[in-house]
């Protein structure tokens, strides 16, 4: 059910062909991407990710900064919540479990949001993992 609604949600989006400005443009990551056994605070400040290569935080910062958007590592729906709604936010590309991209897209809807769901190979909410291909596939639909 709730990988059904995440691709209608974003296949509304794709029909309404939103563009934005890169710097309008939010990567919403979860805490979860992050090696659980990492000790740094990327959710504070994604600057403190060293870029080790453990997780896939590293290759999404690097993606963003490729593309010019902007990124923000989040541990749960209502900061995700608080930081979407942001006026100089136009677009979200989310990644998440089904039940946090279902509620967190329909909260912001009308604004436009795609969602990807994340791989959970150690179970929900601890060392998840994300096709990257697929968040800048995601990246450039909006940026066209």
């Amino acid at each position: 059910m709730g990988q059904r609604t995440v691709r209608f949600l974003n296949l509304l989006t794709r029909l309404r062909r939103s563009r934005c400005r890169p710097q309008q443009l939010l990567l919403l990551l979860p805490s979860c991407l992050q090696n659980s056994e990492c000790p740094q605070k990327v959710i504070s400040d994604t600057a403190n990710c060293r870029r080790c290569g453990r997780c896939r935080i590293k290759d999404l910062l690097e993606l963003a900064e490729e593309h010019g958007c902007r990124c923000a590592v989040v541990k749960g729906g209502q900061l995700a919540l608080e930081i979407a709604k942001d006026d100089g936010i136009d677009a979200i590309v989310a990644v998440a479990c089904e039940k946090e991209l279902r509620a967190g897209m329909w909260a912001v809807f009308p604004k436009p949001s795609v969602g990807v769901i994340n791989l959970r190979p150690s179970g929900p909410c601890k060392d998840t993992d994300v096709e990257v291909s697929a968040v800048e596939q995601a990246i450039r639909r909006f940026l066209r």
